[in-house]
């Protein structure tokens, strides 16, 4: 099994950076040289390009409803980053299933098929009131399913017809060159039964949180079986916040003097690294990776973990 390791951008961190008005002062004897028609999307393009630059496979864009539109960060940067695979995460409780994927087969064409589809976990009531997003919660998981069936349909059939709760289509359906490239893979999320169930009827990657190498094992069977039942079979990803450093102990320490996710894979580089292998043997195909600040971490992760990692489960291929 061949790992992609995706490094996370976070647009609502590092807010100080290129953000015009939120940059420190300089000291007075120190000339102010900084552009002044850089912005913050110069940073987002600073962190694809680290990690492109340290072998990592592609950049996920995190759904903030505070911060800058995921999907537009992601055009931005893959016209800048060519090596990188770009997978915004997006709310799919509100708009047309047959525009995104309009959207979707344009950044296909013009990437060359470097786009996924991450569809953000379901926001609380009142995030998605923000959002101007009419919806129960119960609700949410039928408009998704209806959305990438729709969303594909009319990408991979022609004529495509419909008609649901939420969605109607006649005799729809794109025409080459918009059907030239490969729908977007799409990566959904959540931890239980109806989450897995719906990524084994649409999901190319069903991403878990954090969790022991044994716990993730036990999912990812279940949602192997779910897939299988549906015809079709879903590689299972992990988001992964950590934080490393050249030794266990700078690493504990720095983590006791800061906020981290639950979860957080806190250790050395080797330790990390083989964390990592174990859930990779857990069935584990994509990683997910986060740390702050964004851009230095991108390069310590993509220098230091990612050639161990990659090391150990070659070698756990050859061993197989």
């Amino acid at each position: 099994m061949t790992l992609a390791i995706h490094w996370r951008l976070d647009p609502a961190a590092d807010r100080q950076r290129s953000e015009p008005g939120l940059q420190p002062p300089l000291p007075d004897f120190i000339r102010d040289r900084r552009a002044a028609n850089r912005n913050r999307f110069d940073y987002y393009v600073q962190v694809a390009e680290a990690a492109a630059q340290t072998a990592f496979d592609g950049l996920f864009i995190r759904h903030r409803i505070q911060s800058d539109e995921s999907r537009i960060i992601a055009a931005v940067v893959a016209r800048a980053v060519p090596r990188l695979h770009i997978i915004p995460e997006f709310p799919a409780s509100v708009g047309s299933a047959v525009y995104a994927a309009k959207q979707a087969t344009t950044f296909q064409r013009g990437t060359q098929g470097r786009l996924g589809w991450a569809i953000a976990p379901d926001a609380d009531h009142i995030g998605r009131e923000r959002e101007s997003d009419p919806l129960g919660d119960e609700e949410l998981s039928e408009r998704l399913d209806e959305f990438l069936t729709v969303a594909r349909g009319v990408h991979e059939q022609r004529p495509f017809s419909f008609k649901g709760r939420y969605f109607e289509v006649q005799n729809g359906g794109f025409e080459a060159p918009l059907t030239r490239f490969a729908f977007p893979r799409v990566y959904l999320q959540g931890e239980d039964d109806e989450a897995l169930a719906l990524s084994a009827r649409h999901a190319d990657v069903h991403l878990f949180r954090p969790a022991t190498a044994a716990e993730l094992a036990d999912s990812v069977a279940r949602l192997g079986e779910l897939a299988a039942a549906e015809g079709r079979r879903v590689a299972a990803g992990l988001i992964q916040p950590l934080l490393t450093r050249g030794d266990a102990g700078q690493a504990a320490d720095d983590a006791s003097g800061q906020t981290l996710p639950p979860g957080a894979l806190v250790g050395s580089y080797d330790q990390a690294a083989e964390q990592l292998a174990r859930h990779a043997d857990a069935g584990i195909a994509e990683f997910v990776l986060s740390a702050a600040p964004g851009l230095e971490e991108a390069y310590r992760t993509g220098q230091e973990v990612l050639p161990r990692l990659r090391a150990l489960t070659a070698r756990a291929r050859k061993a197989a």
